[in-house]
């Protein structure tokens, strides 16, 4: 079987204007096309379903290739990784905000990559170092951005083999703990399990993407929100992540025989 191009992105309400526009960018201006397109959404947010989303975003629901799936409690940015429950070993999924145009080439550059490196999840940007304070998350450019490396960090703008994905995380038992301890943020509850089983961080250099509409900025909204220090001093990542690390005691000694963490 050959490999397939699957694109799975999420949104909610201040967002959905700009969905439409999105995937039709993916479908006519990327040099390689996508084979699925899969759009996650909480019935919460939009309870009349369809009625709720805006006439473009109807219309590129008609295309054959995209696919609409509701789900009955809003998990945020962890929706979109309900993908890998169906995804196969040949499939390699993008994962996509809601809300930017991507680099016309990236798709087809990241699968070159892929060809390169295929046991890697490659991020669309440079991104940090695993590097920590105590347990306060630090960002640290990398070293070498030339080959991938369990000492960069997963990003949420990545393609992740599906070959490479812990399924042990998508069980109901481990996603009623995520939904818990680590609620919003896929970056604090995802980036544990890749070290702990060694999948290697590639990164492009294509950047954020641009905004679709300049006046929906796409680092407001949960991105924000996730920075936010709390009552004790760190960042809501900072906790989030640390309620992880604690509460799977195999990643907590990972975290520490190869970063130090404490």
């Amino acid at each position: 079987m050959s490999e397939r191009v699957i694109v799975s992105m999420t949104s909610y309400p201040a967002r959905i204007c700009n969905v439409g526009k999105a995937i039709y960018l993916l479908l006519t201006k990327q040099t390689r096309k996508p084979d699925e397109i899969h759009l996650w959404l909480a019935e919460p947010e939009f309870p009349n379903r369809e009625k709720d989303l805006p006439q473009d975003l109807q219309a590129m629901l008609n295309v054959n290739n995209v696919f609409l799936h509701w789900l009955p409690k809003n998990t945020y940015c962890h929706k979109r990784h309900e993908i890998f429950k169906t995804t196969t070993d040949e499939d390699c999924v993008f994962l996509f905000d809601d809300d930017v145009r991507y680099n016309d080439k990236l798709i087809e550059t990241v699968m070159n990559d892929h060809h390169k490196f295929p046991n890697a999840v490659i991020d669309y940007e440079w991104y940090a170092q695993h590097v920590y304070s105590g347990r306060k998350i630090l960002y640290p450019n990398a070293r070498d951005y030339s080959k991938p490396s369990v000492n960069i960090r997963f990003c949420g703008q990545s393609m992740i083999p599906s070959k490479v994905y812990p399924k042990e995380i998508l069980t109901d038992e481990n996603e009623k703990i995520r939904d818990e301890i680590c609620p919003i943020c896929d970056e604090s509850w995802f980036t544990p399990w890749l070290v702990y089983y060694n999948v290697p961080v590639y990164c492009e250099h294509f950047g954020w993407g641009t905004d679709i509409n300049p006046n929906i900025n796409k680092w407001k909204g949960l991105c924000s929100n996730t920075h936010a220090i709390e009552s004790n001093g760190y960042t809501k990542r900072d906790n989030w992540l640390f309620a992880v690390l604690n509460k799977f005691p195999k990643l907590l000694e990972s975290y520490k025989n190869k970063f130090n963490y404490k």
